[in-house]
């Protein structure tokens, strides 16, 4: 009976064992990525040392905080750059990674035992901080060769850029392409201007017109600089964005409407400064958008199971 009574005492505790070690496993693994297995504890280590990885990375650690679910994409998405730019011949090795270490020690005036010191203080050793040089190298990589040709600035989102900005700003001046829109007052039952907008809005999808308006004429006005607009005109079309209609004007006994084909801004000093800037933050944000769009397609090319 005593054998009996400890060998069901061992099988129970196998058994218990066993399921504790699975239940411990399940909760140490997060994500599969092909055969890269991610697990918790490697998100919480990126948690404690976040801090550090946004200052050594701030490219690839742009946000101020991270749920663990947004980390580990940082990691899905860190294979999936490896993967593509590998494809492609660009091998981040570990040469290269300890090359730009070395540069960054000269750069700053700092030997080893001074980075492994700083990365103390910052609680992250320096196998944790190799790999968070090499993966930011990987980005650079990945951002100019396969983001950046996905890209463009024009001249006229500058301009319009420069333009919100500086709105308040009564020295702006712009030269437009117009069509101008008219037809005589007298002519019209009802002088309300927000109908002549939605007739105008109909006729360039249908071509018709209401009889009142059959006498609609057009003008194109070309290279129409500000300075030889009046002041109430002037100041409709500078509130008038390219490739929209004006609000109803009345001029002479005409109802005018104004559709504006371009608008450019007349560059002057001001925008001259500023518009590298401003370029740069156009291309910024268009990436992040980018950015983002890429992964979408590229993730179903991929064996990914999230269990976060």
């Amino acid at each position: 009976m005593k054998k009996l009574f400890l060998l069901f005492c061992l099988v129970n505790s196998v058994l218990l064992n066993g399921v504790y070690a699975q239940e411990k496993l399940l909760d140490k693994l997060v994500a599969v990525i092909n055969t890269r297995i991610v697990s918790l504890s490697e998100i919480t280590r990126m948690e404690d040392t976040l801090p550090a990885r946004q200052e050594v990375s701030p490219m690839v650690y742009s946000e101020k905080k991270y749920t663990q679910k947004q980390l580990l994409d940082i990691i899905i998405r860190s294979f999936i750059i490896r993967d593509k730019i590998n494809a492609q011949g660009y091998v981040i090795n570990d040469d290269a990674v300890e090359s730009r270490i070395k540069m960054t020690e000269e750069r700053l005036g700092l030997k080893r035992a001074d980075l492994l010191n700083f990365l103390k203080t910052k609680n992250l050793t320096y196998e944790e901080y190799f790999e968070i040089i090499r993966e930011t190298m990987e980005y650079n990589v990945f951002a100019s060769k396969i983001i950046a040709p996905l890209i463009s600035v024009t001249e006229q989102e500058i301009k319009n850029e420069y333009y919100r900005r500086n709105s308040s700003n009564k020295a702006l001046s712009f030269k437009y392409n117009l069509v101008d829109f008219y037809v005589k007052e007298a002519d019209l039952v009802s002088k309300d201007e927000n109908k002549f907008l939605a007739v105008l809005k109909d006729y360039q999808l249908t071509g018709k017109l209401p009889e009142e308006y059959r006498g609609l004429e057009t003008n194109n006005l070309d290279n129409l600089n500000e300075d030889a607009l009046s002041k109430d005109l002037a100041g409709i079309l500078k509130n008038t964005s390219e490739g929209a209609f004006s609000k109803a004007t009345s001029i002479g006994g005409f109802m005018h409407v104004f559709y504006v084909q371009k608008k450019d801004l007349v560059e002057s000093e001001d925008f001259a400064k500023f518009k590298e800037d401003i370029q740069s933050d156009i291309f910024m944000s268009k990436g992040k958008s980018v950015t983002n769009h890429w992964f979408d397609r590229e993730y179903s090319n991929y064996y990914i199971n999230n269990l976060l």
